[in-house]
């Protein structure tokens, strides 16, 4: 009978040397399978009425969605682990009790945040897109709007009133001005067509291609216009996101009760900001999904994440910089 080898491959050895995890340790882990975590229907409607219930008593999200989720899920773990201690709290009279209901919620928010931030990016991409085709016949726009002012400029030469509409086109500057401009300037032209049709420097032609795209940029104006529904995405990204943060502070201070000055206070940290980041979370949100995707290539998990944030963390000062700056 062929005796079983005993010899142990470097790969076995190089697990067996592995130092115990974070879970083994105490330390709350992230699950990499945090990503899949989903909402109802039923249950992303609900706090959606929260957040909006919020009104405009929102703190701005500054950005980096993959770490500061990362972030608020570890607190969120923690929490869960010393759940029998955070629930005896005793709040002020005026603050409700910590329930473990309060605590599991904290991750539907994390969700509702995720959702939140991909719908007002998706809004913000197709702004961004309008606005790149708007370039092009604005440029145009405007270089036959100066050959016109150009020839109104040589007629109203004795005319005071017709100065002073030349004066109001010049006035305003912008996408929203150009348009108006364009729309001003052919009524001129209608009104002295028989001039412009003699001028010698391309007056008629200048005109003739305003009137094709007068309307093409009023269309194209109201695209790349932040609409209606993006303002109301971005607003319940910010509503989402200060739902969270409301949610960390309540755990925190609960935590502070039970562990101040212990290692456990670590797990309950806020998200270390840079002092003097000042945000509005747009310049960032690009980051956010090459953050991401990034940590996709390279099979980084959210521990890993946590892990980074942790090593900033211990660069900043305590306490919660950057939530109060950001409030409205």
């Amino acid at each position: 009978m062929a005796k079983t080898s005993t010899t142990t491959s470097p790969r076995t050895n190089k697990a067996a040397k592995k130092p115990a995890s974070r879970e083994v340790q105490g330390a709350p882990r992230s699950s990499t399978r945090a990503a899949a975590y989903t909402l109802s229907a039923a249950r992303e409607a609900e706090l959606l009425r929260e957040a909006e219930s919020l009104g405009d008593n929102t703190v701005v999200f500054p950005g980096k969605l993959a770490r500061r989720v990362v972030w608020a899920s570890r607190i969120q773990l923690a929490a869960e682990r010393d759940a029998a201690d955070l629930v005896r709290t005793p709040f002020p009279e005026d603050e409700p009790a910590l329930t473990r209901e309060e605590i599991h919620a904290l991750r539907d928010k994390i969700e509702l945040l995720r959702a939140a931030q991909s719908r007002w990016q998706a809004a913000q991409q197709r702004q961004e897109r309008a606005a790149a085709t708007f370039a092009k016949p604005a440029a145009e726009a405007a270089l036959h709007r100066q050959t016109l002012l150009r020839f109104f400029d040589l007629r109203f030469k004795k005319s005071p009133e017709g100065q002073k509409r030349l004066m109001a086109i010049r006035a305003g500057s912008g996408d929203a001005d150009l348009v108006q401009d364009v729309s001003d300037l052919l009524l001129l032209c209608s009104e002295h067509a028989e001039a412009l049709q003699k001028a010698p420097r391309g007056e008629a032609d200048a005109a003739a291609r305003l009137r094709e795209l007068s309307p093409e940029l009023a269309r194209m104006l109201a695209d790349k216009t932040l609409s209606p529904e993006a303002q109301r995405s971005r607003k319940l990204r910010d509503a989402a996101y200060t739902l969270v943060v409301h949610a960390e502070r309540r755990l925190r201070a609960a935590a502070e009760y039970w562990y101040a000055g212990t290692d456990k206070m670590k797990d309950y940290a806020p998200f270390p900001v840079p002092r003097g980041a000042a945000s509005t979370g747009e310049e960032e949100e690009g980051e956010d999904a090459a953050e991401e995707d990034d940590a996709e290539e390279h099979g980084a998990s959210e521990e890993d994440a946590a892990d980074d944030a942790a090593s900033e963390e211990d660069a900043t000062d305590d306490g919660e910089p950057g939530e109060g700056e950001d409030e409205r």
